[in-house]
């Protein structure tokens, strides 16, 4: 990690106005990138992203029905709802269980069931409790992107026809997402108790509801790029009424106003704003979170630090604002797009070394312990900076020379010509094969659904350089 005191030897020796290449009308900013990633590392403690709160922290969901009748009565705290399933459709006994229609359960006991015609597939969420079932192939999904084949889940009545969930399946979505599940049977009257998680705990602790009151319309402050990226990706842009400076993707992110730096944000204009809920990664010095706190702001942090990282914070962020069931299939492309690629890499015959340059004066990577350095192993390379042994080390010239790296990614906006115009570097293999890459940074170096466009880069420069 970085110490706040190397921080301030960057803001000292480095031109503000340097590293600004115009580049096809984009403008990348390199000393941002790597002011951005000194603050990252230097102020809140990494934890582990969205974590569930302690089992005394739950949130009790009964379901009563009968089989073969169409009448049930949800029951979530002191709220009871008596509700009937779709016509032709009542709960069944399937082998040695039973089965339900779903959307009827999950929507009573106030989850989401979306079908998304696109991909032919149901996404439903239960608060933490969440999952998919793809009509194509009739494949269920569960929380832990488990997949099984299960045409019993879909019955017909007529031309109609709907969902089921088994409580066999039902008890392990709850299972996954830390809950339990009991079902009892007595006089014909099926009883079952669902005890969800109802707290989920950020990096930094605080305490999230899993089941909030304003699912889907809180009023969002996002102190990273990285965060509006998030929450666009969740359906959820609309609802950001400020960001951070550099904000700038997608593009209806850059109309919205900024509170300053995600560093050092304007405490007078967040408390004007009044929103429900701040979001602020590791880069935000833990005395402006506790600040925000103190003031009665609600403050959600994350810190991945590795791709899953990214996909777990993104589902943890999708919870915490009442959409689960976007956050679910985000987190499902995300995940089948990081095993393709994974899988992909195992039919390398090497592994190539990669170095990643953020900035080339110092010379400044990344290594051991950053999402970067788990992309990399990933695409089926290997990071030179893991031998540093810290996350983002200044490497000498003659320290990338001795590990002779097959693949180059200049990721700090000074343009591949900066490594070719290296006398030094004449010798290295990746200068000599023709392997330096010019890439934006963002795609690399911001924790968003678009670091996957940047795994399939690396992927394919490292597929480059590892043919004969």
């Amino acid at each position: 990690m970085f110490r706040t005191g190397y921080r301030n030897w960057i803001d000292k020796h480095l031109d503000p106005t340097a590293g600004c290449r115009p580049a096809g009308g984009k403008q990348i900013i390199s000393l941002v990138l790597v002011v951005i990633i000194g603050f990252i590392l230097v102020l809140v403690p990494a934890r582990q992203v969205g974590s569930i709160a302690s089992a005394t922290s739950m949130r009790r969901v009964s379901l009563d029905f009968r089989a073969g009748q169409a009448g049930f009565v949800i029951t979530t705290g002191s709220k009871r709802v008596a509700g009937s399933f779709p016509r032709g459709f009542v709960p069944v006994e399937l082998g040695t269980s039973l089965a339900f229609p779903m959307r009827a359960v999950i929507e009573a006991a106030g989850g989401v069931v979306r079908f998304e015609p696109s991909q032919n597939t149901v996404y439903f969420a239960l608060g933490p409790v969440a999952g998919a079932y793809e009509f194509g192939s009739r494949t269920l999904v569960d929380g832990s992107y488990n997949t099984s084949i299960r045409k019993d889940l879909v019955r017909a009545s007529g031309k109609t026809g709907t969902l089921y969930l088994s409580a066999e399946i039902l008890k392990g979505l709850v299972t996954a997402s830390g809950g339990t599940m009991t079902l009892s049977v007595k006089n014909g009257l099926t009883s079952i108790v669902l005890q969800i998680p109802s707290v989920m705990k950020d990096v930094l602790g605080y305490g999230h509801d899993t089941f909030p009151a304003k699912a889907g319309k809180m009023r969002l402050v996002t102190l990273a790029p990285n965060l509006a990226e998030n929450c666009f990706a969740l359906g959820q842009g609309s609802n950001i009424i400020a960001t951070s400076e550099y904000t700038d993707y997608p593009e209806e992110a850059k109309k919205i106003p900024t509170v300053g730096a995600f560093s050092n944000p304007s405490l007078e204009k967040l408390l004007v704003l009044s929103p429900d809920l701040i979001l602020v990664t590791d880069g935000t010095p833990l005395a402006v979170v506790e600040r925000l706190r103190k003031m009665g702001r609600q403050v959600y942090a994350d810190d991945p630090k590795s791709l899953s990282g990214i996909v777990d914070a993104i589902r943890s962020l999708s919870v915490v604002l009442g959409v689960p069931d976007r956050g679910f299939e985000v987190a499902l492309s995300m995940h089948r797009s990081i095993a393709r690629v994974a899988e992909a890499s195992k039919k390398l015959t090497r592994k190539p070394a990669v170095y990643v340059e953020i900035w080339n004066s110092p010379l400044m990577s990344a290594g051991k312990g950053t999402f970067v350095s788990d992309l990399i192993s990933i695409a089926g390379g290997s990071d030179i900076a893991d031998e540093a042994n810290t996350p983002w080390p200044v490497l000498s010239e003659e320290f990338v020379i001795s590990r002779n790296p097959d693949v180059i990614v200049v990721a700090s906006g000074m343009g591949a010509g900066d490594i070719l115009g290296r006398a030094a570097f004449a010798t290295v293999n990746a200068v000599k094969q023709g392997h330096v890459y010019d890439m934006v940074g963002d795609y690399i170096f911001r924790p968003s659904p678009r670091i996957i466009e940047g795994l399939e880069m690396i992927a394919d420069y490292v597929q480059r350089a590892s043919r004969p």
